[in-house]
This record gives C-alpha cells, structure tokens and sequence, in this order.
C-alpha cells in the first residue's frame, strides 16, 4: 500500500442482540435509516434480515463520515464481501418450492439468492454510483472486499469506497452445515460492518482512522504469509505491532504459530465478533478502529482466515 486508507465512517451491526431491548434498539434504527432512505415518501421495504443489516451499516457508515444519503454521487463505490446468508436464503427458497411446488418460489427471495443482489441494493437506495462489486470468498470474505477498496483507492480508481462484510445465518443453513460436518450446531443471527474508506487527503478529522496495510495468503502457510505481506505492505517491523485481534479462524492454535513465525511478538485477542463469519474481518477492523487506549503500544494486526478461501491480514491505527 503506497500510503495509509483513511477510515472516514463505520457501521457496524450485530444480531441477535442479547437483550430485547437492544434487537428494540436496531429496530428503531432501521426504521430511522429508512426514513432518511424514502424519496417523497415512497415504502422501501426489506425482504430478508441480511438487506436489513447491510442498509443499516452502510447508513451509519456515510452518515458518521458526515456524507448525506441518499448521496447521489458517483464518486462513492461499494465493494461488499458476502457468503454464507445467500445459502440460507437459497435453502429456504429450494424448501418452499419442495414443499409447495411452484407457488413456494418466492419472487420476492429469489433475486437475493444471488449474493450481488446486497451490493446492488445498497447501490441503488444510497444513490452511489461509482463501481459495485461483490466478493465471495467463506470468512475472508469482507477482508478481501477491504483489501480490494484500499488497493483501488491506493491506485486513484477511486475517491472512497464503502467496503466491508454481511452475513445472516439461517437456521437452514446452520442444519445443513451441521449434518454435512461442518459446523457446530449455533444459533441464527448475523452482523454485518460497511467502512467508508478514502485516500491519506481526503475530508475528515486529522485524528481519522488509518488501515495502513493488507495482505493475503494461500496454501499451508497461509495465515504467516499474509502477515508477512501485510507487514511490508504497511512498511513497519513485526516489533512495531501492539496487539493481535484475530477474527474467524479455524484453528485458534495456528493462529498463534503463524502471528510468531512471522515475527510479532505482540499479545493475541480474540475478537468478539469473530463467529460472524464474512462480517467478522470488517467487525475486528473496526474495533481496532477505535481512539487507542493510553499507553497503547503500537498499531493493530488484525487476522482471520478461511479452510478453503485462504487467510488475510491487516494493519490498522486507531484514531484519537
């Protein structure tokens, strides 16, 4: 990364929440969201949780940078990593046809169980016009959408990119996994975390958030690679890291061989939002985002990885 990405704006969004109160909470802020979304008072209406969690933290993203929505610019993109909420929706689609025949199909599900439907949706409500994409990539997911924005803004493609993750575990999706070996039975829910992210000059506060590099790794060292990667990329030594925070992962051991055979020595933490699958990296990005705690030794490296989809890394600055 030639320079540091500025981080303008988060939003970020978990579910359930573990009150009443707070799913009441996020309920008013959609609401609120919406709102501020209707055109000369038209409805938009939200058919599946993963639109309600993606509007509401692209919402809070722009409207934290100080951005109006709908923008109506084309100087903003959206660059949106999603994976497992597509399949939920694509089960409890395949099982209303199964149990209904034809009148189970949905016309209003089916266009979400195409994973750019999210990315567009966002698109079209906040008025961006710059360039959508959408990345499919298991946990790493979000982190490659931010890898991509930050290279883009790094080579001028861009002026800023809302960039991040979403996901909605369905319990079909969960049921499915569970039988074919591949998870723990959990419960439904999902999180989703949208950054506006601009170049070193763009308009903000001088104490804004920095990612200062990215990196991605594959094959069996794939974790220690993207460190590695990430570190050069940010031009800083391994000793230079304060903290490790690491989000999804699948083994919590390898974690801690790849962070020391790369070099850092720094303290490793779980992140709390690290079983939130492609919204975990955004999540963690933006919890290390956050003004830095006096006596804070250093910039964040933030890791997570995937079984099929390879690792990644980044290195994050707090603001003041």
């Amino acid at each position: 990364m030639s320079s540091p990405v500025r981080i303008l704006g988060v939003g970020a969004v978990r579910a359930p929440e573990a009150t009443q109160p707070d799913a009441e909470t996020r309920a008013d802020r959609v609401r609120g969201a919406l709102a501020a979304l209707s055109r000369d008072g038209m409805s938009i209406r939200l058919v599946h949780g993963i639109e309600e969690l993606a509007v509401l933290a692209a919402h809070e993203a722009l409207r934290g940078s100080g951005i109006p929505v709908p923008y109506r610019g084309d100087d903003v993109g959206v660059v949106l990593g999603v994976e497992e909420g597509i399949d939920g929706i694509k089960a409890r689609y395949y099982q209303g046809v199964l149990a209904d025949g034809p009148p189970g199909a949905s016309p209003l599900t089916f266009p979400l169980t195409t994973p750019n439907t999210v990315a567009a949706r966002i698109s079209i409500l906040f008025d961006l016009r710059g360039e959508t994409l959408t990345v499919g990539g298991g946990n790493v997911a979000g982190a490659q959408a931010l890898g991509l924005a930050a290279r883009a803004l790094c080579d001028g493609h861009t002026a800023m990119t809302l960039a991040g993750g979403v996901t909605c575990l369905e319990r079909e999706f969960l049921e499915a996994a569970t039988l074919a070996g591949r998870s723990e039975p959990g419960q439904p829910g999902g999180g989703a975390c949208l950054l506006l992210l601009g170049p070193p000059g763009s308009a903000g506060p001088v104490a804004t958030a920095r990612l200062l590099g990215y990196g991605e790794g594959f094959g069996p060292n794939d974790m220690r690679d993207a460190i590695r990667v990430c570190l050069e990329d940010a031009g800083i030594p391994p000793r230079a890291i304060g903290v490790v925070r690491t989000a999804a992962v699948c083994d919590g051991r390898s974690v801690v061989r790849a962070v020391r055979g790369a070099g850092v020595g720094a303290g490793i933490a779980r992140s709390p939002s690290s079983g939130l699958c492609a919204a975990s990296f955004p999540l963690a990005v933006a919890e290390a985002a956050q003004p830095a705690t006096p006596g804070a030794q250093g910039p964040v490296l933030v890791v997570g990885s995937d079984c099929l989809a390879g690792a990644a890394a980044a290195v994050v600055q707090g603001g003041a």
